[in-house]
């Protein structure tokens, strides 16, 4: 199963916060939030509670001069006169570099969420140019895997097109490439891409179960599926966001990938680590190596080139290119870094600590 990621967004020395009822502004450099955005359509459906995981999506900037920084909340509209209550999403956009919010747009539910129990989710998956993509999806075991995603003009503040029935993983290269289902309770499933701006359909993939689609840079997604007629069979391939087309057959890739920002991508989890060529998808080297006597470290983030990661031993920095230690071991190995800031989680989950990215 895919891994979460951490629902946080860094923008120089400002960390942005999701959770399911608010987005938190706060300040690396005193540790201090400069602000409390919330929802002002309506009450927000659900509330975070203490003790409780967050599982909010992480926030995204936008790049240019005047990046914005969205985030969506599910809300519920208190009925008015003979009008009904109702439910909607709502997303925000907040100003990166002042942290207010700018302006908000709300998006009607479809009817698939109608009587459908308990969770909805709502995520900005990604945005390139003026267009923002957002998915609401639904897992249940009658809904099985019901979405629809909505491509958004963050000029017009409008929505340019939806798409039913399909959970949208990234966008790359204009395309926005996702998981297609011919209805809610359908057991299989297609890759499928769709052109960021007018919603056609760019290219769609063969029937299959269980399918999963990860991430992987700009020029690769990674596709985890089995095979519709033959359960046994499981397919992990690395596809041309663009045109659908294979790249690499790919050997078994662990729960999480990230592209390093430079040449390669690196996939972690269950005790293995893997860098892959960001192009073409060839494995460029893996750990553990036993002939080596090399171990899998736990990797917590890739950034600039770099696999940031810890052991028994202590924290690790490894080349994202060749996989060899770095020489000098980093003072933490940051959950989420830029230029600015590295943010670490405490093995519990409830505590967060901003350090200033050494120069």
């Amino acid at each position: 199963m895919y891994e979460a990621e951490l629902p946080v967004a860094l923008h120089g020395e400002t960390a942005y916060v999701a959770t399911t009822d608010r987005l938190l502004v706060f300040d690396t450099t005193n540790q201090q939030t400069r602000q409390t955005i919330r929802p002002e359509g309506g009450e927000p459906i659900s509330t975070l509670t203490r003790g409780e995981r967050n599982r909010a999506a992480p926030p995204v900037v936008t790049e240019g001069d005047s990046p914005l920084v969205l985030a969506p909340f599910l809300i519920r509209q208190a009925g008015a006169g003979t009008q009904a209550a109702r439910d909607s999403a709502e997303l925000v956009a907040t100003d990166a570099k002042t942290g207010k919010a700018a302006w908000r747009l709300s998006l009607p539910l479809p009817d698939w969420t109608k009587g459908a129990p308990e969770p909805l989710t709502a995520s900005v998956v990604g945005a390139a140019g003026n267009v923002a993509v957002v998915t609401l999806a639904h897992k249940d075991t009658v809904f099985t895997n019901a979405s629809t995603t909505y491509a958004i003009d963050l000029t017009a503040r409008r929505v340019l097109w939806s798409q039913e029935m399909f959970s949208a993983a990234t966008l790359a290269g204009g395309v926005v490439v996702g998981e297609k289902r011919k209805t809610a309770s359908d057991d299989y499933s297609t890759p499928a891409g769709y052109d960021l701006t007018t919603g056609a359909e760019r290219w769609q993939g063969q029937e299959h179960i269980n399918l999963e689609l990860r991430p992987a840079g700009p020029n690769l997604i990674h596709l985890y599926a089995r095979d519709r007629g033959d359960y046994r069979i499981v397919y992990e391939r690395f596809l041309d966001p663009r045109t659908g087309e294979v790249r690499q057959n790919a050997v078994p890739v662990p729960a999480r990938c990230r592209h390093d920002g430079a040449s390669a991508v690196v996939c972690w989890g269950r005790d293995r680590v893997r860098g892959f060529d960001a192009t073409t998808g060839t494995t460029l080297w893996q750990l553990p190596d036993e002939k080596a006597g090399r171990i899998a470290p736990q990797v917590t983030t890739v950034w600039h080139g770099r696999v940031y990661a810890k052991t028994a031993n202590g924290t690790v920095a490894l080349d994202s290119r060749t996989g060899a230690d770095l020489p000098t071991p980093p003072v933490i190995a940051p959950d989420l870094v830029n230029a600015f800031t590295g943010i670490a989680i405490s093995k519990s989950g409830d505590d967060v600590t901003a350090y200033q990215t050494a120069s």
